[in-house]
C-alpha cells in the first residue's frame, strides 16, 4: 500500500513539475469607438462596464477608458461576448424640445483574434447598422472609420 501511495505522489508531483507556469490573467481597459450618427451613454461587455461614447471623428475613437475587462492569455478562440449600450436622449436646446428618446440595445460580438503578445485594451467598434465587432490590442487601435462632421455630447 505504502508503494503505491508512494508511486501516486511521484507520478504528481512529475506531473507538476512538467507542467509550464500558467499566465496570469490580464486586465484590459475597455475603450469604444462610436461610427454611428448618435451619442452612446453608456456600454458593457460581458457586464464589464464601458464609459460613455462620443461620435468618433478624425483620428480619434471617440470614447475614454474604462477599467477593465479580465483577458486569460490562452483562451481558445472565437469568443462570443455580449455588448449592451444605450443612445443617449437628443434635444433641441433652443425649444428644449427632445427630439430623440434613449435607446437600448444589445448584440453579440465574435473575439477572432489574433491576439497580441502583451494585450493592453479591449475595444469595441459601434457601427451604424447596430452592429458590433471586439478586439484585443496591445495599443489603442486606428479607427476603422475616418467620419468629418461635428462630435455630438449627450445632448445634443
Amino acid at each position: 500500500m505504502k508503494k503505491l501511495l508512494s508511486a501516486a505522489l511521484a507520478a504528481l508531483v512529475l506531473t507538476a513539475c512538467q507542467e509550464g507556469p500558467k499566465a496570469e490573467p490580464k486586465m484590459l481597459g475597455i475603450t469604444g469607438y462610436n461610427y454611428t450618427g448618435r451619442y452612446i451613454d453608456g456600454f458593457s461587455v460581458n457586464g464589464q462596464g464601458g464609459g460613455n461614447v462620443l461620435i468618433s471623428e478624425g483620428e480619434s475613437g471617440g470614447g475614454g477608458t474604462a477599467c477593465c475587462i479580465v483577458w486569460r492569455p490562452g483562451t481558445a478562440l472565437p469568443v462570443t461576448m455580449r455588448v449592451e449600450w444605450t443612445y443617449g436622449e437628443r434635444w433641441n436646446h433652443v425649444g428644449g424640445v427632445k427630439l430623440q428618446e434613449a435607446e437600448f440595445h444589445q448584440a453579440e460580438a465574435e473575439l477572432k483574434g489574433p491576439i497580441p503578445e502583451k494585450p493592453t485594451v479591449f475595444a469595441v467598434h459601434f457601427y451604424p447598422d447596430n452592429t458590433v465587432q471586439v478586439e484585443v490590442a496591445e495599443d489603442y487601435p486606428e479607427p476603422r472609420i475616418k467620419r468629418v462632421g461635428s462630435v455630438q455630447g449627450p445632448n445634443s
